[in-house]
């Protein structure tokens, strides 16, 4: 049975503050050291409880008799912070050069960790990068300590319940009673093992694109320019605007400024998952993205082992929300303008402009972190007052209003 959302009775969020994941490539004689490492176990099964702050998973790691917080991203390898690596200094540290999600590159070092346990189950001598996640506007604001990726799990099964905020590992899929008739086949690109899956996009005409599962990302989908200029042969997407700015940051820095294009699709189907009509707008790249706002609507399992993936939700429906027709990031330490979707806004506001206040409430640099991790004051509004500093120095006060779903397709004949 198909569970199906109708994004016009559901919601486009808006996310207070928007950044991409940690999707790193390297080169394949680099990358094949992440193919390192064993499972200290056989016929095991780990349920460990999780955080799910921002839609980012947040787990305890225990390192050398110490315990870490670790975020859970299927888009990454494993990574250590710097301050990790000073206290374990573990050997065999090699450079490579890594790129981000941005295409920005950075040269990291590149480690053997002898011993990493969740829960009870360890996991020995797999490679993690080291990067310093306190020099970054946004990692340090989660207090996370390193990351969990694809290639410490490719020898696994895993599956997130949101709505219990567990996270299973295993190595036996019959524990977990799932229908393999219910799933589908994923794909396990390069050997950081990421996870990819076939999708349905449709429109008048109907397509497949092949995804990124990638739990470090936290929106819903994001389908990439190169993908999109290929469909662009097909009507699939409506157009519905275009903007010069940046949305996210990376895990290498500040995006640079580029021109994106917001798209209406009419339907996505994630296995038996429909979802309907949902605004979302290009990303720099070829490779598009499934993140972890999926996980609000259902159980997500992911088998790296047997190359299968599932998704289970049993909802019909939610409430309507809508679209303030801007996105917000943040730049040098500051809550800014990120991407201006709506007409009747790109003459008041644009990249970059500084977000003073919201509805009063003064944003400064002390309090930034509370932006970016809880969730935004925006999602239960229908209108919100903003003071606005341009580049040119002037000071706005802008009272915006949330635009149904509706009102965007009508304005663009959709529908």
């Amino acid at each position: 049975m198909k569970t199906i959302i109708n994004m016009k009775k559901c919601c486009h969020i808006v996310l207070l503050v928007m950044f991409s994941s940690l999707f790193l490539t390297v080169s394949y004689a680099q990358s094949r050291k992440f193919k390192n490492g064993k499972v200290n176990a056989s016929d095991y099964f780990e349920e460990l409880n999780f955080e799910f702050e921002k839609n980012k998973i947040i787990i305890p790691v225990e390192i050398e008799g110490k315990t870490y917080r670790f975020l859970v991203d299927t888009g990454a390898p494993n990574i250590i912070s710097k301050e990790v690596f000073e206290l374990i200094k573990p050997k065999n540290a090699m450079t490579l050069t890594a790129s981000d999600a941005n295409d920005i590159n950075q040269k990291l070092d590149i480690v053997t960790v002898k011993s990493i346990k969740l829960g009870t189950l360890e996991f020995k001598n797999f490679s993690a990068l080291v990067y310093d996640l306190n020099g970054s506007e946004i990692f340090k604001c989660f207090g996370i300590d390193g990351f969990i990726g694809s290639n410490m799990l490719r020898h696994s099964i895993i599956q997130i319940d949101a709505k219990k905020k567990t996270l299973i590992i295993t190595d036996r899929i019959k524990r977990l009673n799932l229908d393999k008739k219910q799933s589908k086949k994923i794909k396990l690109i390069n050997n950081q093992s990421s996870p990819y899956v076939w999708i349905k996009v449709s429109g008048k005409d109907e397509g497949k694109e092949l995804v990124l599962i990638d739990t470090g990302k936290g929106g819903l989908y994001d389908i990439s320019k190169n993908n999109y200029n290929i469909f662009k042969t097909k009507d699939i997407y409506n157009d519905i605007g275009t903007s010069d700015g940046a949305s996210s940051l990376s895990l290498f820095g500040e995006v640079p400024i580029n021109n994106q294009t917001r798209v209406h699709l009419p339907k996505l189907v994630i296995n038996d998952f429909e979802i309907k009509d949902i605004i979302t707008h290009t990303t720099k790249g070829d490779k598009s993205k499934v993140g972890s706002q999926l996980l609000n609507y259902g159980i997500m399992t992911i088998d790296y082992k047997n190359k299968r993936f599932y998704f289970n939700s049993d909802m019909d429906s939610l409430d309507s929300e809508g679209d303030f027709g801007f996105t917000q990031t943040i730049k040098n330490n500051t809550l800014v303008i990120g991407y201006v979707w709506d007409k009747n806004l790109k003459d008041k506001i644009s990249y970059g402009d500084e977000i003073l206040a919201i509805n009063g409430v003064e944003v400064n640099k002390t309090s930034i972190c509370d932006y970016i991790v809880k969730a935004s004051v925006l999602k239960t509004l229908d209108s919100t007052t903003m003071k606005v500093k341009n580049k040119k120095g002037e000071i706005l006060n802008l009272r915006i209003e949330r635009k149904p779903l509706s009102l965007i397709f009508n304005n663009f004949n959709i529908n």
